[in-house]
């Protein structure tokens, strides 16, 4: 008798077993996101209130403090982007130029009465992400020097 082209039985049973792991390896992983942060971390290094001398080429910030009414100058001796996105320092500048509040800066408490206590001869440092969209300075340290 000739035989049929159909598949036994045996082979449709063992097909799928074969078939079913290589389609399992076939997935593509999915990699967590190991890119840059979307906010660059910044550092901030100057004077609080300070007088600016007459022939001052350094830029003078305006901040304001999270729960003050107030704004504060910022004698601005360095800004480093320490992290985050392809940004210079230069960019972030030129980006809050405009406005008449450079700067917003949240941070708890304690760091906000850090920033608030320093005397305009104390260089503060101030390590904060920049969120550009709404120029928020999120604080996560603070640093004296000098007196």
């Amino acid at each position: 008798m000739p035989r049929s082209r159909r598949p036994s039985r045996a082979a449709l049973f063992v097909l799928p077993f074969l078939t079913f792991p290589a389609l399992l390896l076939a997935q593509t992983d999915h990699h967590p996101n190991l890119g840059p942060p979307l906010r660059p971390l910044i550092k901030l290094i100057g004077y609080l209130n300070a007088p600016v001398p007459k022939e001052n080429v350094l830029p003078v910030l305006t901040i304001k403090l999270l729960g003050d009414e107030s704004r504060h100058t910022f004698l601005l001796n360095e800004l480093k982007v320490m992290a985050g996105p392809l940004r210079t320092s230069e960019s972030i500048l030129s980006e809050v130029k405009p406005y008449s509040t450079n700067f917003h800066l949240h941070a708890s408490q304690e760091i906000l009465a850090q920033i608030r206590s320093a005397p305009p001869t104390e260089q503060l440092t101030i390590l904060a992400e920049y969120s550009s969209a709404d120029r928020i300075l999120r604080v996560q340290h603070v640093e004296k020097t000098g007196n």
